[in-house]
């Protein structure tokens, strides 16, 4: 029987990623930083990416796997701003210790980078797009494919833009929050001139396993089929979940003051996953019901 181990196996796309490869037959090995994963597994190990040393110790009684998902990760964009000291110790570093591992067990390694590599200026950006990230995040997860790629003989990087779908760990999706505030009657302010391709996570996890399973090097975009704004994508949201659609409320990236500088439009190009991987990502609109109809049956 074949074996991953996940890091970040409680976040949203982890605990995805654990159950699409327990289907699939692996057994499980997943780490943690501070919520215990609901997945079955052989192994759990609590790690701190923070602090060095703390995977190869806390990693020290399993002998090997077959593959590494590298999912773990500093991944609000503002956090990062705030501490990018933080940011550089669990983004850059953290992953210098689990390629370091993956390198020295002879293990393949899938990495998870971001669509926030990008700057945002051009839109539709395919892999050979050149990456100018302009926040700390973005930069760090840059510098974590550079790591990557030099210390690993067979390794692949995923570029994942907002994903979103069922969740049952504490954490949710980015909509969680969209959803409680406008089922609480809350207003909300979304903007309609960041673009970005959503990816529905089940989708996401479907190209992680399949990658795993080839011996592909390189670089792939992993986003939905459609293009869309946030305040696009919340009115299908909220038509779906009927949600209150009187409660959003459009606008633009300059009325909000962030602290991480977010591009204009980081959407993603997937010819290539759909050519070699045989993915096809599905629409907004179908990733929701998706989503509703998985609900449904208590995901």
């Amino acid at each position: 029987m074949p074996s991953v181990l996940i890091t970040g196996a409680s976040g949203f796309l982890g605990e995805h990623l654990a159950w699409r490869f327990e289907r699939a037959g692996y057994t499980l090995y997943l780490t943690y930083s501070t919520q215990i994963p609901r997945s079955q597994a052989q192994g759990l190990y609590h790690i701190d990416l923070s602090k060095r040393g703390s995977l190869s110790s806390g990693l020290n009684d399993l002998a090997s796997v077959d593959i590494v998902v590298h999912t773990a990760a500093l991944a609000d964009a503002d956090r990062c701003e705030e501490d990018p000291l933080l940011a550089r110790a669990i983004n850059v570093e953290g992953t210098r210790e689990v390629a370091q591992w993956a390198a020295y067990h002879g293990v393949r390694l899938i990495y998870v980078s971001t669509d926030l590599v990008y700057d945002g200026e051009k839109g539709m950006y395919t892999e050979d797009d050149v990456p100018r990230p302009i926040n700390v995040y973005g930069s760090t997860k840059l510098q974590g494919e550079h790591i990557v790629r030099d210390l690993c003989a067979s390794w692949a990087i995923i570029r994942l833009s907002l994903s979103y779908g069922p969740s049952k760990g504490k954490r949710g999706d980015w909509t969680r929050r969209m959803r409680e505030d406008l089922a609480a009657g809350k207003d909300l302010y979304l903007f309609t001139d960041q673009y970005r391709t959503p990816v529905y996570v089940e989708d996401a996890a479907e190209a992680v396993l399949r990658l795993a399973e080839t011996a592909a090097t390189g670089i792939y975009h992993v986003g939905g089929s459609e293009r869309v704004t946030r305040y696009e994508f919340g009115c299908t949201f909220a038509r779906i979940f009927d949600l209150p659609m009187k409660k959003l409320h459009p606008i633009q990236m300059k009325d909000i003051s962030a602290k991480a500088p977010r591009g204009r439009d980081c959407s993603l190009v997937t010819e290539k996953l759909s050519r070699e991987l045989g993915i096809c990502p599905c629409t907004v609109e179908q990733g929701l019901l998706r989503q509703k109809e998985r609900e449904s049956r208590g995901f």
